[in-house]
Protein backbone atom coordinates (compact mmCIF):
# COMPACT_ATOMS: atom_id res chain seq x y z
CA UNK A 1 0.00 0.00 0.00
CA UNK A 2 2.88 2.26 1.08
CA UNK A 3 5.64 2.86 -1.99
CA UNK A 4 8.90 3.03 -0.67
CA UNK A 5 10.29 6.13 0.55
CA UNK A 6 6.54 7.29 0.44
CA UNK A 7 5.65 8.50 4.13
CA UNK A 8 2.84 10.85 3.72
CA UNK A 9 -0.96 10.60 1.50
CA UNK A 10 0.36 13.49 -0.60
CA UNK A 11 3.67 11.93 -1.44
CA UNK A 12 1.80 9.34 -3.39
CA UNK A 13 1.47 8.26 -6.83
CA UNK A 14 -2.08 7.99 -7.65
CA UNK A 15 -2.25 6.71 -10.73
CA UNK A 16 0.11 3.76 -10.17
CA UNK A 17 -1.70 2.72 -6.98
CA UNK A 18 -4.82 2.96 -8.63
CA UNK A 19 -4.17 0.60 -11.93
CA UNK A 20 -2.53 -2.01 -9.64
CA UNK A 21 -5.72 -2.20 -7.62
CA UNK A 22 -7.48 -2.40 -11.05
CA UNK A 23 -5.49 -5.26 -11.59
CA UNK A 24 -5.66 -7.13 -8.82
CA UNK A 25 -9.21 -6.83 -8.92
CA UNK A 26 -9.37 -8.40 -12.91
CA UNK A 27 -7.35 -11.20 -11.38
CA UNK A 28 -9.18 -12.42 -8.34
CA UNK A 29 -12.34 -11.93 -10.51
CA UNK A 30 -11.24 -15.73 -11.39
CA UNK A 31 -12.51 -18.07 -8.99
CA UNK A 32 -9.68 -20.40 -8.79
CA UNK A 33 -6.96 -17.61 -8.79
CA UNK A 34 -8.74 -16.05 -5.71
CA UNK A 35 -8.76 -19.34 -3.84
CA UNK A 36 -5.36 -20.07 -4.41
CA UNK A 37 -4.49 -16.51 -3.38
CA UNK A 38 -6.52 -16.27 -0.41
CA UNK A 39 -5.33 -20.01 0.94
CA UNK A 40 -4.13 -19.12 4.48
CA UNK A 41 -0.25 -19.18 4.73
CA UNK A 42 0.47 -19.02 8.33
CA UNK A 43 4.10 -20.11 9.12
CA UNK A 44 4.65 -23.91 10.06
CA UNK A 45 5.30 -23.33 13.90
CA UNK A 46 2.22 -20.98 14.26
CA UNK A 47 -0.44 -23.37 13.19
CA UNK A 48 -1.46 -27.75 14.43
CA UNK A 49 -1.35 -25.96 18.09
CA UNK A 50 -3.45 -27.68 21.13
CA UNK A 51 -6.68 -25.73 21.87
CA UNK A 52 -9.46 -26.16 24.19
CA UNK A 53 -13.38 -24.90 23.86
CA UNK A 54 -15.03 -24.77 27.21
CA UNK A 55 -18.87 -24.35 27.41
CA UNK A 56 -19.49 -23.05 30.87
CA UNK A 57 -16.33 -22.06 32.19
CA UNK A 58 -17.98 -18.76 34.14
CA UNK A 59 -20.87 -19.42 36.93
CA UNK A 60 -23.08 -16.80 36.97
CA UNK A 61 -22.19 -15.70 40.10
CA UNK A 62 -18.61 -14.87 38.29
CA UNK A 63 -20.28 -13.28 35.55
CA UNK A 64 -22.20 -10.85 38.04
CA UNK A 65 -18.91 -10.05 39.53
CA UNK A 66 -16.90 -9.36 36.31
CA UNK A 67 -19.68 -6.99 35.17
CA UNK A 68 -19.43 -5.10 38.47
CA UNK A 69 -15.74 -4.90 37.87
CA UNK A 70 -15.66 -3.71 34.52
CA UNK A 71 -18.43 -0.56 36.09
CA UNK A 72 -16.21 -0.18 39.16
CA UNK A 73 -12.98 0.74 36.42
CA UNK A 74 -15.41 3.94 35.70
CA UNK A 75 -13.69 4.12 32.29
CA UNK A 76 -12.46 1.64 29.27
CA UNK A 77 -9.46 3.55 27.30
CA UNK A 78 -9.46 2.73 23.62
CA UNK A 79 -7.22 0.18 22.67
CA UNK A 80 -4.96 2.22 20.64
CA UNK A 81 -3.74 3.29 24.50
CA UNK A 82 -2.27 0.33 25.55
CA UNK A 83 1.28 1.13 24.98
CA UNK A 84 0.65 3.68 28.03
CA UNK A 85 -0.18 0.56 30.11
CA UNK A 86 3.10 -0.95 29.11
CA UNK A 87 5.16 1.96 28.63
CA UNK A 88 7.82 0.28 26.26
CA UNK A 89 11.39 1.64 26.35
CA UNK A 90 11.33 1.86 22.12
CA UNK A 91 8.46 3.17 21.41
CA UNK A 92 9.52 3.07 17.78
CA UNK A 93 12.21 1.69 15.62
CA UNK A 94 13.18 5.44 14.40
CA UNK A 95 10.46 6.32 12.76
CA UNK A 96 8.98 8.82 14.65
CA UNK A 97 8.34 12.80 13.38
CA UNK A 98 7.38 15.87 15.09
CA UNK A 99 4.01 16.08 15.87
CA UNK A 100 2.07 19.01 14.19
CA UNK A 101 -0.05 21.75 15.86
CA UNK A 102 -3.44 22.04 15.78
CA UNK A 103 -5.74 22.04 14.09
CA UNK A 104 -3.77 20.04 11.66
CA UNK A 105 -3.84 16.73 11.79
CA UNK A 106 -1.62 15.71 15.11
CA UNK A 107 -0.20 12.90 12.57
CA UNK A 108 -1.39 12.96 8.91
CA UNK A 109 -0.12 10.05 8.22
CA UNK A 110 -2.36 7.22 8.36
CA UNK A 111 -0.69 4.93 9.92
CA UNK A 112 0.38 7.10 12.59
CA UNK A 113 -0.65 7.79 16.18
CA UNK A 114 0.78 10.29 19.05
CA UNK A 115 3.40 8.94 21.40
CA UNK A 116 2.83 8.65 24.97
CA UNK A 117 3.59 12.73 26.27
CA UNK A 118 2.59 13.48 22.41
CA UNK A 119 5.49 15.10 20.97
CA UNK A 120 6.40 12.65 18.39
CA UNK A 121 4.33 10.85 15.72
CA UNK A 122 5.15 6.85 15.98
CA UNK A 123 3.55 3.80 14.32
CA UNK A 124 0.33 2.93 16.30
CA UNK A 125 2.01 -0.50 18.74
CA UNK A 126 -0.08 -2.39 16.94
CA UNK A 127 0.50 -1.41 13.09
CA UNK A 128 0.28 -4.77 11.90
CA UNK A 129 -3.20 -5.50 12.97
CA UNK A 130 -4.82 -2.04 12.07
CA UNK A 131 -3.00 -1.77 8.63
CA UNK A 132 -3.96 -5.37 7.64
CA UNK A 133 -7.78 -4.73 8.91
CA UNK A 134 -7.36 -1.24 6.82
CA UNK A 135 -6.68 -2.50 4.19
CA UNK A 136 -8.38 -5.75 3.30
CA UNK A 137 -11.62 -5.37 5.70
CA UNK A 138 -10.33 -7.88 8.38
CA UNK A 139 -12.19 -11.45 8.67
CA UNK A 140 -15.58 -9.97 6.95
CA UNK A 141 -13.86 -8.40 3.87
CA UNK A 142 -15.65 -4.97 4.67
CA UNK A 143 -15.09 -2.42 2.25
CA UNK A 144 -15.61 0.61 3.92
CA UNK A 145 -14.29 4.33 4.42
CA UNK A 146 -11.14 4.77 5.97
CA UNK A 147 -12.93 6.46 8.88
CA UNK A 148 -15.25 3.44 9.63
CA UNK A 149 -12.52 1.45 9.47
CA UNK A 150 -10.77 2.82 12.07
CA UNK A 151 -14.11 3.15 14.43
CA UNK A 152 -14.64 -0.44 14.25
CA UNK A 153 -10.82 -1.37 15.75
CA UNK A 154 -11.10 1.06 18.27
CA UNK A 155 -13.05 -0.91 20.95
CA UNK A 156 -12.36 -0.60 24.38
CA UNK A 157 -10.69 -2.37 27.33
CA UNK A 158 -8.35 -2.75 30.20
CA UNK A 159 -4.84 -4.60 30.20
CA UNK A 160 -4.34 -5.26 34.33
CA UNK A 161 -0.28 -6.77 34.58
CA UNK A 162 -1.34 -7.56 38.50
CA UNK A 163 -4.38 -10.07 38.42
CA UNK A 164 -3.81 -11.40 41.98
CA UNK A 165 -4.70 -8.21 43.64
CA UNK A 166 -8.36 -8.84 41.96
CA UNK A 167 -10.18 -12.12 43.51
CA UNK A 168 -12.75 -12.91 40.90
CA UNK A 169 -9.96 -12.93 38.56
CA UNK A 170 -7.65 -14.74 40.68
CA UNK A 171 -10.72 -17.68 41.84
CA UNK A 172 -10.21 -17.99 37.71
CA UNK A 173 -7.04 -18.86 37.79
CA UNK A 174 -6.91 -21.46 40.51
CA UNK A 175 -10.44 -23.26 39.02
CA UNK A 176 -10.57 -26.69 37.43
CA UNK A 177 -11.52 -25.16 33.90
CA UNK A 178 -8.34 -22.86 33.95
CA UNK A 179 -6.18 -25.68 34.63
CA UNK A 180 -7.43 -28.45 32.55
CA UNK A 181 -7.51 -25.65 29.74
CA UNK A 182 -3.75 -24.72 30.47
CA UNK A 183 -2.31 -28.51 31.07
CA UNK A 184 -4.08 -29.01 27.36
CA UNK A 185 -2.43 -26.32 25.81
CA UNK A 186 0.72 -25.93 27.23
CA UNK A 187 3.96 -27.68 25.51
CA UNK A 188 3.60 -31.00 27.50
CA UNK A 189 7.20 -30.07 28.93
CA UNK A 190 5.91 -26.65 30.17
CA UNK A 191 3.19 -26.76 32.43
CA UNK A 192 4.62 -24.69 35.42
CA UNK A 193 2.16 -21.86 35.24
CA UNK A 194 2.98 -18.49 35.40
CA UNK A 195 0.03 -15.85 35.65
CA UNK A 196 0.57 -12.54 34.44
CA UNK A 197 -1.90 -10.67 32.97
CA UNK A 198 -5.97 -10.12 32.66
CA UNK A 199 -7.80 -7.67 30.01
CA UNK A 200 -11.30 -6.61 29.82
CA UNK A 201 -12.29 -6.13 26.51
CA UNK A 202 -15.45 -4.55 25.48
CA UNK A 203 -16.96 -4.11 21.81
CA UNK A 204 -19.86 -1.74 21.33
CA UNK A 205 -21.75 -2.16 18.22
CA UNK A 206 -20.38 -1.86 15.00
CA UNK A 207 -16.77 -3.22 16.13
CA UNK A 208 -14.63 -5.81 15.48
CA UNK A 209 -11.78 -7.69 16.87
CA UNK A 210 -9.22 -7.71 14.14
CA UNK A 211 -7.00 -10.96 13.15
CA UNK A 212 -4.18 -10.46 14.91
CA UNK A 213 -1.91 -12.77 17.60
CA UNK A 214 -1.69 -11.41 20.88
CA UNK A 215 1.93 -9.70 23.01
CA UNK A 216 4.87 -12.27 22.37
CA UNK A 217 6.91 -12.74 25.43
CA UNK A 218 10.70 -13.96 24.22
CA UNK A 219 13.24 -14.37 26.76
CA UNK A 220 15.06 -10.47 26.92
CA UNK A 221 12.12 -8.92 24.49
CA UNK A 222 8.59 -8.47 25.47
CA UNK A 223 6.13 -5.36 25.28
CA UNK A 224 7.69 -3.41 27.84
CA UNK A 225 10.62 -3.14 25.85
CA UNK A 226 9.69 -3.33 22.26
CA UNK A 227 6.98 -1.88 20.14
CA UNK A 228 4.28 -5.37 19.56
CA UNK A 229 4.27 -5.10 16.09
CA UNK A 230 7.94 -5.73 16.25
CA UNK A 231 7.26 -8.50 18.41
CA UNK A 232 4.84 -9.74 16.16
CA UNK A 233 6.68 -10.26 13.19
CA UNK A 234 9.93 -11.70 15.70
CA UNK A 235 7.28 -14.32 16.31
CA UNK A 236 6.30 -14.78 12.46
CA UNK A 237 9.85 -14.74 11.36
CA UNK A 238 10.85 -18.32 13.18
CA UNK A 239 14.11 -16.48 13.76
CA UNK A 240 13.53 -15.84 17.31
CA UNK A 241 11.87 -19.10 18.37
CA UNK A 242 14.97 -20.03 20.51
CA UNK A 243 13.79 -17.26 22.91
CA UNK A 244 10.15 -17.69 22.81
CA UNK A 245 8.24 -18.46 25.31
CA UNK A 246 4.81 -19.94 25.29
CA UNK A 247 1.28 -19.18 26.73
CA UNK A 248 -2.29 -19.82 27.79
CA UNK A 249 -4.79 -17.28 26.78
CA UNK A 250 -8.29 -18.58 27.99
CA UNK A 251 -10.97 -15.96 26.63
CA UNK A 252 -14.31 -16.15 28.50
CA UNK A 253 -17.12 -13.86 27.59
CA UNK A 254 -19.54 -11.95 30.46
CA UNK A 255 -22.00 -10.59 28.94
CA UNK A 256 -25.75 -11.62 30.04
CA UNK A 257 -27.33 -11.79 26.54
CA UNK A 258 -27.84 -14.94 24.47
CA UNK A 259 -28.00 -15.45 20.88
CA UNK A 260 -28.76 -18.60 20.39
CA UNK A 261 -29.52 -17.54 16.49
CA UNK A 262 -26.61 -16.24 15.81
CA UNK A 263 -27.82 -12.54 14.59
CA UNK A 264 -25.67 -10.60 16.68
CA UNK A 265 -21.95 -12.00 14.73
CA UNK A 266 -19.00 -11.10 17.06
CA UNK A 267 -17.63 -15.26 16.75
CA UNK A 268 -14.33 -15.90 18.05
CA UNK A 269 -12.18 -17.00 15.19
CA UNK A 270 -9.27 -18.69 14.83
CA UNK A 271 -6.76 -20.09 12.43
CA UNK A 272 -4.44 -23.85 13.67
CA UNK A 273 -4.42 -24.76 9.93
CA UNK A 274 -3.94 -22.98 6.74
CA UNK A 275 -7.09 -23.66 5.85
CA UNK A 276 -10.97 -22.39 6.69
CA UNK A 277 -10.99 -21.16 10.25
CA UNK A 278 -12.72 -22.48 13.52
CA UNK A 279 -15.60 -20.24 14.41
CA UNK A 280 -16.75 -20.22 18.03
CA UNK A 281 -20.14 -18.53 18.89
CA UNK A 282 -19.36 -15.67 21.78
CA UNK A 283 -21.96 -17.74 24.36
CA UNK A 284 -22.07 -16.24 27.75
CA UNK A 285 -19.70 -17.55 30.51
CA UNK A 286 -18.28 -19.69 27.56
CA UNK A 287 -14.71 -19.77 26.30
CA UNK A 288 -11.92 -20.65 24.71
CA UNK A 289 -8.41 -21.99 25.63
CA UNK A 290 -5.33 -20.97 22.81
CA UNK A 291 -2.07 -19.83 22.94
CA UNK A 292 -2.62 -16.81 21.53
CA UNK A 293 0.90 -15.54 21.39
CA UNK A 294 1.04 -18.45 17.96
CA UNK A 295 -2.74 -18.89 17.31
CA UNK A 296 -3.47 -16.40 14.51
CA UNK A 297 -7.54 -15.08 16.38
CA UNK A 298 -10.16 -12.64 15.42
CA UNK A 299 -13.62 -12.27 16.05
CA UNK A 300 -16.32 -11.61 13.23
CA UNK A 301 -17.64 -8.26 13.75
CA UNK A 302 -20.17 -7.61 16.52
CA UNK A 303 -23.81 -6.25 15.04
CA UNK A 304 -21.67 -5.55 12.20
CA UNK A 305 -24.73 -3.56 10.30
CA UNK A 306 -24.59 -0.82 12.97
CA UNK A 307 -21.94 1.95 12.30
CA UNK A 308 -19.59 2.03 15.32
CA UNK A 309 -17.97 5.02 16.91
CA UNK A 310 -16.24 7.43 14.49
CA UNK A 311 -13.49 8.43 16.42
CA UNK A 312 -10.39 9.94 15.81
CA UNK A 313 -7.04 8.45 15.99
CA UNK A 314 -4.97 11.29 17.26
CA UNK A 315 -7.23 11.66 20.33
CA UNK A 316 -7.43 10.02 23.41
CA UNK A 317 -10.83 7.54 23.41
CA UNK A 318 -12.56 6.14 26.07
CA UNK A 319 -15.66 4.47 27.11
CA UNK A 320 -16.54 5.99 30.40
CA UNK A 321 -19.64 4.48 32.28
CA UNK A 322 -22.32 6.37 34.63
CA UNK A 323 -25.02 4.68 36.96
CA UNK A 324 -27.38 7.12 35.98
CA UNK A 325 -29.76 5.06 33.47
CA UNK A 326 -26.70 2.08 33.27
CA UNK A 327 -24.85 4.09 30.09
CA UNK A 328 -21.80 4.23 28.40
CA UNK A 329 -20.87 6.95 26.87
CA UNK A 330 -17.59 7.13 24.00
CA UNK A 331 -15.39 10.51 25.14
CA UNK A 332 -12.73 12.07 22.91
CA UNK A 333 -10.16 14.18 24.80
CA UNK A 334 -12.63 14.03 27.92
CA UNK A 335 -15.74 15.17 25.99
CA UNK A 336 -18.81 13.11 25.71
CA UNK A 337 -19.34 12.13 22.49
CA UNK A 338 -23.03 11.36 20.77
CA UNK A 339 -22.23 7.43 21.06
CA UNK A 340 -24.22 6.33 23.96
CA UNK A 341 -24.70 2.61 25.01
CA UNK A 342 -26.36 0.37 27.77
CA UNK A 343 -24.31 -2.33 29.57
CA UNK A 344 -26.51 -4.58 27.74
CA UNK A 345 -25.40 -3.69 24.29
CA UNK A 346 -21.89 -4.45 25.03
CA UNK A 347 -19.92 -7.66 23.93
CA UNK A 348 -17.65 -7.54 27.08
CA UNK A 349 -14.74 -10.47 27.04
CA UNK A 350 -11.90 -11.54 30.34
CA UNK A 351 -8.87 -12.40 28.74
CA UNK A 352 -6.54 -14.02 31.27
CA UNK A 353 -3.24 -15.19 30.47
CA UNK A 354 -0.47 -17.63 31.68
CA UNK A 355 3.55 -18.17 30.34
CA UNK A 356 4.21 -21.93 30.60
CA UNK A 357 8.02 -22.41 32.31
CA UNK A 358 9.54 -25.85 31.95
CA UNK A 359 10.28 -25.27 35.62
CA UNK A 360 10.13 -23.27 38.67
CA UNK A 361 13.26 -21.97 38.43
CA UNK A 362 12.77 -20.60 35.12
CA UNK A 363 9.95 -18.69 36.05
CA UNK A 364 11.50 -17.10 38.72
CA UNK A 365 14.63 -16.26 36.24
CA UNK A 366 12.21 -14.73 33.96
CA UNK A 367 10.22 -12.74 36.93
CA UNK A 368 13.16 -11.63 38.78
CA UNK A 369 14.49 -8.15 37.95
CA UNK A 370 17.64 -7.70 36.20
CA UNK A 371 18.07 -11.46 35.63
CA UNK A 372 18.00 -11.72 31.88
CA UNK A 373 19.69 -9.94 29.82
CA UNK A 374 17.81 -8.13 26.79
CA UNK A 375 17.96 -8.20 23.40
CA UNK A 376 18.97 -5.04 22.07
CA UNK A 377 17.16 -3.19 19.31
CA UNK A 378 20.26 -2.66 16.94
CA UNK A 379 20.27 -6.60 17.39
CA UNK A 380 17.16 -7.64 16.42
CA UNK A 381 16.69 -5.04 13.12
CA UNK A 382 20.55 -6.46 11.65
CA UNK A 383 18.44 -9.90 12.59
CA UNK A 384 15.91 -9.06 9.83
CA UNK A 385 17.93 -7.16 7.47
CA UNK A 386 20.11 -10.27 7.58
CA UNK A 387 17.56 -12.27 6.88
CA UNK A 388 15.85 -9.76 4.61
CA UNK A 389 19.66 -9.08 2.20
CA UNK A 390 19.65 -12.60 2.03
CA UNK A 391 16.01 -13.15 0.45
CA UNK A 392 16.30 -10.06 -1.90
CA UNK A 393 19.78 -10.68 -2.56
CA UNK A 394 20.02 -6.36 -2.15
CA UNK A 395 21.20 -4.50 0.99
CA UNK A 396 18.81 -3.06 2.86
CA UNK A 397 21.12 -1.00 5.46
CA UNK A 398 20.14 2.70 3.89
CA UNK A 399 16.51 2.26 4.43
CA UNK A 400 14.12 4.78 5.83
CA UNK A 401 13.13 3.47 9.77
CA UNK A 402 9.62 3.89 8.26
CA UNK A 403 10.07 1.62 4.75
CA UNK A 404 12.38 -0.81 7.04
CA UNK A 405 9.57 -1.05 9.69
CA UNK A 406 6.80 -1.44 6.99
CA UNK A 407 9.02 -4.41 4.78
CA UNK A 408 10.04 -6.09 8.18
CA UNK A 409 5.69 -6.68 8.44
CA UNK A 410 5.28 -7.34 4.52
CA UNK A 411 7.77 -9.53 4.91
CA UNK A 412 7.46 -11.66 7.76
CA UNK A 413 3.81 -11.38 9.15
CA UNK A 414 1.27 -13.51 7.45
CA UNK A 415 -2.13 -12.76 8.18
CA UNK A 416 -4.99 -14.11 6.38
CA UNK A 417 -6.85 -12.23 3.84
CA UNK A 418 -10.93 -12.66 4.18
CA UNK A 419 -11.70 -16.07 3.05
CA UNK A 420 -15.23 -15.30 1.61
CA UNK A 421 -14.36 -11.71 -0.49
CA UNK A 422 -14.46 -11.25 -3.94
CA UNK A 423 -12.03 -9.08 -3.81
CA UNK A 424 -9.69 -9.34 -0.74
CA UNK A 425 -8.87 -5.75 -0.49
CA UNK A 426 -10.90 -2.59 1.30
CA UNK A 427 -10.64 -0.49 -1.75
CA UNK A 428 -12.75 2.06 -0.46
CA UNK A 429 -9.77 3.21 1.55
CA UNK A 430 -7.05 3.45 -1.52
CA UNK A 431 -8.27 7.86 -1.80
CA UNK A 432 -6.97 8.12 1.79
CA UNK A 433 -3.50 6.04 1.46
CA UNK A 434 -2.66 7.11 -1.77
CA UNK A 435 -4.42 10.57 -1.87
CA UNK A 436 -6.11 11.39 -5.55
CA UNK A 437 -8.95 14.23 -5.06
CA UNK A 438 -12.40 14.60 -5.81
CA UNK A 439 -12.12 12.39 -9.52
CA UNK A 440 -10.86 9.40 -7.08
CA UNK A 441 -13.46 10.24 -4.38
CA UNK A 442 -16.22 10.48 -6.88
CA UNK A 443 -14.93 7.07 -8.32
CA UNK A 444 -15.26 5.13 -5.22
CA UNK A 445 -18.66 6.38 -4.13
CA UNK A 446 -20.03 5.41 -7.28
CA UNK A 447 -19.36 1.97 -6.22
CA UNK A 448 -20.92 2.02 -2.64
CA UNK A 449 -17.67 3.96 -0.66
CA UNK A 450 -19.44 6.40 1.15
CA UNK A 451 -16.64 8.61 1.24
CA UNK A 452 -16.94 12.41 2.74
Amino acid sequence: ILPKGKSTPSEMIVPKGVWCLAALASIFAVKPIRQLALQPDIPSHMVSQSTTLIPELLTIEQQGELVELMKDFGSLPSNLADSKVTMPQHEHIGEAVPIQSEPLPLCPHPYMIPNINRTLCILANRIDIGRHYITTGGYNGAKEPYAVAVGRLQSFGRYIFDPSTYPVVEKLFTSKGFQDAAKNTCPFNSQVLDPFQFNLIVQVPGQTVATHIDGVYFWGATRFEFPQWLLAAMKFSGLFEDRFIPQIQIVAYFHEWKDEEGLKKGSFIFWNQNDVPVEVPPTSRSASGIDGSTVVHAANTYLPEKQPPLTDKDKDVELRYSENGDLWTVFEDGKPTQYTYQTSDLRSTIVFRARCFETEEKKELFNRPGAVPKLSLSAILRTFQADMERRANRSMANLPPLDLAIMIMDTYIRYPYPHDSFVPFNYCVVEKLLGGGEALRFLFNSIGCRLE
